[in-house]
């Protein structure tokens, strides 16, 4: 049976304490000298075409890329470590406006010209170039100096007669007219006609601080006394009396036509043509008076600020409460919408906010609250606010607070609540005693000792098929009316611990868990594999009005593209269907709270987290197409450094190269995702870390790509490349593995050469001992045999046996000859061409005798003292003889001409007499046959020519 009974009953409807809203926190991201800023003062900002912003401050020059500051002084060779101003022009240089004249800085190096000397004495407050290439110097009590494209330095004020005064800005418009803001109004020059305008044409006061021509024909001047608009021939003045937040300007960024921003000094101004927006520091700005505004091309607002350092505006997607500026408490744990449109806060510890139109209004336990530690708010069908917290349940009704008990049961850690539009049950989530269902005057409770696998329930939902489901931290539970079901890890859930459930248009049903997301459709869990960007806790799962998906985590808020998740092929696509929110964009923390988040009915989203609540805009949201420029920081080779100036060679051992590299976008720049590869050694790479090394890199051709990626996906224009080439060690390269083939095959060629001539010596003793052998063995007995049948034929014999004895005397003189010619072929110490002729020569002075004929030898281009081959000399010799007897036996020539010539390789034999006899047997006997076989044997060619004498020739290789 239900029970209310009343607590505190008031006299009137209820008493709250009204205060107007001290500011909401925007999302200004402040960078100062804890962060590495040289100096607080940041007197004036741009940024370069590469995407770096530059600083000026009271002490030296920063560049800035969105995550570290890197700085200039004057021992870099800035002229004046106070720097006022700063200039890019259309050659992509930047020119440093100092207490002391000016620097030109190009490829990161600082130097004066020798042109810009003149100006060295002087202050100098601002710098513009024309649109003609000159360039206009603004200085401190000196006037206005310009230097012409021919390098001409000269007063501009001593010559138009302008007085030489602080000059603070200048500008051309659009009809080639400059403007100049100074201590003694705005001056105007056209073609040499100067205009002065003063407090008579309208100007609040002679000084003007800053001065813009817009795009759209106006010229903006801000004074002392507030901001002047010229147009039409005419001034119109702002003040504070139209909502400026401060007369005194500083600055102007035109942003576009109805977007003006006013750097004042009490904060920021945002003109939009009518009404002013004011931000102050409490509304996140780090100091009040704001030296200088600049537009990024990102579409960001920077700010330089006196004792703040720079501040970034990143749009007003986020508006931001905190104890400091109206919150009870900074734990907020949920919300909920009123009929009315207001917005009700639950935190721990405060009790209850109610926001309205700006104003905060609150509910403790003094005005009734049952505990001030509320976990849960829900509004039901009549109207009524139920307050879940940490002692029970109140409910707010007619101006009233209601405590609200079961019989027997405290209901405590109440984390949900839910109302069936159709039965008219009413669902109770508690943290430790399980689920309970309000029905029919009374109730039911779930837990672990009747259904549930566990106490804690943390959300409840219905299905427009009519199922309830429960997020507990033992899994979902789905009960269609009759039966719970569960859905666990077992089912591929990603964790048992469910902490929010939410149903999309499409009837699916979406789990946040402590390991990810997941979602249920057609009765299978279907998990939302995580990235590196991703590895969060999941609080909770909102859709927007356009139907996107936010994942509420520990980490931040996160917009998933589900159509992108679904359909993506790369690793990339994956990581980018995610897109990260967090305090540096405006969230007011990045650990949100679990279920502690509202869709209100004008599309804004209510976001609750440990250190306050922010107020959440995203139809405001906008994709980021400017692509991120792309630079290498440092390219370190086994830890040299090294300029990307030209394709690098390297020894062998050189080969550890170190990358660093930076994308430079400022919305999100700790989001951006890098791509790298190294040709010639791997493919591309995924990264979230801005640098990569290669160790031991084996020798080759190389060439480092790196690519980068904002946080929506957008990716660099540029691709930054290092190329360099590795050479092998000496021992592997060409003329070394040459040198060591040469070696080998000389060695080889040595051995082949030591064993053949190690061989041939062998041979040649050898052939020596067979030759003795052959003459002090056989060819004595071979005499001996012959002079025995000389002796013997002294004898009276029988004829017949004398006879056979004189046959064997001379068979054995013919042996002997024979032997003798073998011993000679064999010893190898007759084997050169000189033995052989000497050969010859004793042969033919033994069978020409009685001066058969006169012998000439032709031995002119003979090497004497090379050697021939055994079967070549024998062979030779051998046909010699042969030529040699035919002539002495068929011939009746006077005359024989012997030629032999050898050159160590090629050889020739020539013998030719003058003989006229054709005896047949000389043209075709058995000698000339032989003669061929020969000359076959040794791969000679021989020719046999009768004629005018008779000729054997025979060439030949030895």
């Amino acid at each position: 049976m239900l029970k209310y009974w009343l607590i505190i009953q008031f006299g009137f409807l209820f008493t709250v304490l009204s205060l107007p809203v001290n500011g909401q926190i925007m999302p200004f991201r402040n960078y100062s000298i804890d962060v590495g800023l040289s100096e607080s003062v940041a007197h004036d900002l741009i940024q370069d075409e590469r995407g770096y912003v530059w600083v000026a401050t009271g002490y030296g020059l920063n560049r800035f890329d969105g995550n570290y500051f890197r700085q200039f002084y004057e021992d870099d060779g800035l002229a004046n470590n106070k720097v006022n101003s700063l200039y890019q022009d259309s050659e992509k240089k930047i020119w440093v406006g100092t207490e002391t004249g000016i620097s030109l800085l190009e490829d990161d190096s600082l130097h004066t010209p020798s042109h810009l000397t003149g100006l060295n004495q002087f202050a100098i407050r601002s710098i513009f170039e024309d649109n003609q290439g000159s360039f206009w110097f603004g200085t401190d009590e000196n006037g206005l100096w310009k230097l012409g494209p021919d390098n001409e330095l000269y007063s501009v004020s001593e010559r138009l007669n302008i007085p030489a005064v602080s000059v603070r800005a200048i500008d051309q418009s659009a009809d080639n007219t400059i403007w100049v803001a100074s201590r003694e109004g705005v001056v105007r020059i056209n073609d040499g006609e100067v205009v002065h305008y003063d407090k008579d044409d309208g100007l609040p006061e002679l000084r003007v601080r800053d001065i813009v021509a817009d795009d759209y024909g106006r010229v903006w001047a801000g004074s002392r006394s507030g901001l002047a608009l010229y147009q039409n021939g005419s001034f119109r003045l702002y003040t504070q009396n139209d909502g400026l937040n401060d007369n005194r300007i500083q600055s102007i960024t035109v942003e576009s036509e109805n977007r003006i921003w006013l750097g004042t000094e009490n904060g920021v101004s945002l003109f939009n043509g009518q009404d002013f927006v004011n931000y102050t520091r409490e509304n996140g700005l780090p100091a009040t008076i704001i030296y200088d505004t600049m537009k990024d091309r990102e579409g960001n607002i920077w700010f330089g600020t006196l004792g703040g350092g720079i501040s970034i505006y990143s749009g007003d997607i986020f508006y931001s409460y905190t104890i400091d500026n109206g919150l009870p408490n900074n734990v907020v744990n949920g919300f909920e919408e009123d009929e009315m449109g207001r917005i009700w806060a639950a935190t721990f510890g405060g009790g209850l906010v109610i926001i309205d139109d700006g104003e905060f209004s609150y509910f403790t336990e003094e005005n009734g609250l049952i505990d001030n530690k509320v976990y849960a708010i829900y509004r039901d069908s009549f109207n009524r606010m139920w307050i879940g917290t940490n002692e029970g349940i109140s409910v707010y009704e007619n101006g009233e607070f209601r405590t609200f008990e079961l019989d027997g049961v405290q209901l405590r850690t109440v984390r949900k609540f839910f109302e069936d539009p159709e039965t008219g049950d009413f669902w109770i989530a508690t943290y430790n005693d399980g689920l309970f269902r309000l029905r029919d005057g009374g109730y039911e409770q779930y837990h672990t000792g009747n259904v549930l696998t566990n106490n804690t329930v943390m959300d409840i939902k219905k299905h427009f098929n009519g199922d309830m489901w429960f997020a507990t931290y033992g899994g979902a539970v789905r009960y269609d009316g009759e039966e719970f079901h569960f859905v666990t890890i077992a089912d591929n859930l990603p964790s048992n611990g469910v902490i929010h459930i939410h149903i999309d248009q499409n009837g699916e049903v979406w789990f946040s868990t402590f390991n990810g997301p997941a979602y249920y459709k057609d009765g299978r869990v279907q998990r939302i594999l995580r990235t590196d960007r991703t590895e969060s806790i999941f609080y909770y799962t909102e859709q927007d009005s356009f139907f996107r998906y936010w994942f509420g985590t520990n980490t931040g808020l996160y917009l998933f593209r589900k159509s992108e998740f679904d359909t993506h092929t790369t690793e990339l696509e994956r990581m980018l269907s995610y897109r990260l929110y967090t305090t540096k964009q405006g969230l007011i923390a990045n650990e949100l709270n679990a279920g502690a988040s509202l869709l209100a009915s004008d599309g804004s989203m209510w976001l609750g987290t440990v250190e306050g609540l922010s107020r959440f805009f995203p139809d405001r949201i906008q994709k980021n197409r400017v692509p991120p420029g792309l630079e290498f920081q440092e390219l370190l080779m086994s830890g040299t450094p090294v300029q990307n100036n030209r394709k690098w060679q390297f020894k062998y051992d050189q080969n550890f190269l170190q990358a660093t590299f930076i994308g430079l976008t400022y919305e999100a720049p700790e989001q951006i995702i890098y791509e790298h590869r190294l040709r010639g050694y791997n493919d591309w790479q995924l990264t979230m870390e801005n640098s990569v090394n290669y160790p031991e890199l084996p020798s080759g051709d190389y060439r480092l790509d790196v690519r980068a990626y904002n946080a929506d996906g957008t990716r660099s224009t540029k691709t930054a490349s290092f190329e360099f080439k590795i050479f092998p060690p000496f021992y592997l390269q060409t003329w070394f593995l040459l040198l060591v083939i040469a070696a080998i095959i000389g060695l080889v060629l040595f051995s082949v050469r030591y064993f053949r001539v190690t061989k041939q010596v062998d041979m040649e003793k050898m052939r020596v001992q067979i030759a003795s052998d052959l003459h002090d063995d056989v060819g004595s007995s071979l005499t001996e045999l012959a002079l025995q049948t000389d002796f013997l034929q002294a004898v009276e014999l029988n004829p017949e046996v004398k006879d056979t004895l004189k046959q064997i005397g001379e068979h054995s003189r013919k042996i002997v000859s024979s032997l003798d010619d073998i011993v000679w072929s064999i010893d190898s110490r007759n084997d050169t061409a000189g033995d052989l002729t000497d050969r010859m020569q004793d042969y033919v002075n033994h069978i020409f005798v009685n001066g058969h004929a006169d012998v000439f030898y032709h031995f002119e281009d003979l090497q004497m003292d090379q050697k021939l081959p055994v079967d070549v000399k024998e062979n030779i010799y051998l046909i010699f003889k042969e030529s040699v007897n035919n002539v002495v036996k068929h011939s009746n020539a006077t005359r024989v001409d012997i030629y032999f010539s050898f050159n160590g390789k090629n050889y020739e034999l020539v013998i030719r007499d003058n003989g006229t006899d054709s005896n047949t047997n000389r043209k075709s006997g058995q000698g000339l046959r032989n003669m061929k076989m020969r000359a076959e044997r040794i791969g000679a060619d021989i020719s046999i020519e009768p004629g005018d004498g008779f000729t054997v020739e025979m060439k030949g290789t030895a």
